[in-house]
């Protein structure tokens, strides 16, 4: 039975994905020279992310899988991409008025 604040709509995009995909996710996410690639990267708007934070969203560094195509099947791996907890969420609401970037080595929200 579905919760009220659990739809079928919002279980398909906060859906799991296994081990392999989340590895291969965090391999697009952008090389930063002087820093561990293993450990730190960021995001396509710039912003830090850190690997072990994954789906963690008690840290800035925290991030989440976008499917940009919604779903898998459709457009396999190239649809999925690895994104600073922050800025998913502003991807799921299409909002295009601000974006969390880095500021050294912190994360900070800009306006755009």
């Amino acid at each position: 039975m579905t919760s009220q604040l659990e739809t079928p709509a919002s279980n398909a995009l906060e859906r799991s994905y296994e081990r392999d995909v989340v590895e291969r996710v965090w391999q697009g996410a952008q090389i930063i020279p002087g820093n561990d690639p293993a450990v730190w990267r960021k995001d396509e708007r710039g912003a830090w992310i850190h690997r072990m934070a994954y789906r963690n969203r008690n840290t800035e560094f925290g991030w989440e899988i976008a499917d940009s195509a919604y779903t898998l099947r459709s457009f396999g791996m190239a649809a999925l991409r690895p994104m600073q907890w922050q800025n998913y969420m502003d991807f799921l609401v299409a909002s295009r008025s601000s974006v969390v970037t880095a500021d050294g080595l912190r994360n900070a929200r800009r306006l755009i």
